[in-house]
């Protein structure tokens, strides 16, 4: 009878032992379970936050200058954070597929110059397609040299100043037959430069430094007035990619509307 007891009293002990691990057991894998719906969450919060950043371009009527401001962004993303990171950039390699940029002029290149067949200009602006990928801002190179040179030499004020009154400084060579004429876009031209002034209309004639200079300039100028929506193109058929696993933006593409603003 003692033995049946101590038995009875062995196998209770080991039911409730059994109830307590699987209490743990349970209670491990619902804290487990939550952990991961947290973490789950906190992933696709992280992703929503990411693409926030740039859904707000996909859009119509996009200036340009926003697009240059984009493009710096993707490339301060690609050399952080993608399989293209630097190594200088190590602790903070994620590796993320790199984002692409591409704006497509549209066939509208010569849109963006002055149409001046006497004047040869150093073109900042000088393909129809852009596609930005990489770690280096390729658009901003190819121009920024140039356009900073310039704003040194002329003043930022002063070249959008003259690239405003263009056609009152820069006539023709059959208008400037007339003295009157020359004057008058001589003093135009001092006018509006606050930091360079000249005295003799040749500075300023067809094919001169400064005609060419600001013709220049003005490409830049329009590419920041310049109208783009956000849509597919012939290199994808879509405006937006997103990355299958991650769910982050890939991929935007734009395209030039014709239009300055």
């Amino acid at each position: 009878m003692e033995n049946a007891s101590k038995a009875l009293i062995m196998a209770a002990g080991v039911l409730v032992s059994l109830i307590i691990v699987g209490a743990l057991v349970l209670t491990y894998n619902n804290l487990s379970s939550y952990q991961k719906v947290g973490q789950q969450n906190t992933k696709e919060a992280q992703v929503v936050e990411f693409n926030n950043q740039y859904e707000t371009f996909n859009r119509n009527n996009v200036r340009g200058s926003d697009l240059y401001s984009l493009l710096n962004r993707v490339v301060d993303y690609n050399r952080r954070k993608s399989t293209k990171g630097t190594g200088d950039d190590k602790g903070q390699y994620l590796a993320y597929e790199p984002m692409t940029i591409t704006f497509d002029l549209n066939g509208k290149l010569s849109e963006f110059y002055v149409n001046e067949t006497a004047t040869s200009v150093d073109h900042i602006i000088k393909t129809d397609k852009y596609i930005q990928s990489g770690t280096k801002n390729d658009f901003e190179n190819g121009i920024h040299q140039k356009v900073k040179d310039l704003e040194t030499e002329y003043g930022a004020d002063s070249l959008t100043n003259l690239t405003t009154g263009m056609t009152k400084i820069f006539i023709t060579s059959s208008e400037a037959s007339n003295e009157k004429k020359k004057q008058e876009a001589i003093a135009n031209f001092n006018s509006a430069s606050k930091k360079m002034h000249i005295n003799d209309w040749n500075q300023i004639k067809e094919g001169s430094k400064i005609r060419k200079d600001v013709y220049c300039y003005y490409e830049y100028v329009q590419f920041k007035r310049a109208r783009f929506n956000c849509e597919g193109n012939s290199i994808n058929a879509t405006n937006v990619k997103y990355n299958e696993k991650t769910g982050r933006i890939v991929e935007m593409n734009f395209k030039f509307t014709g239009k300055f603003e």
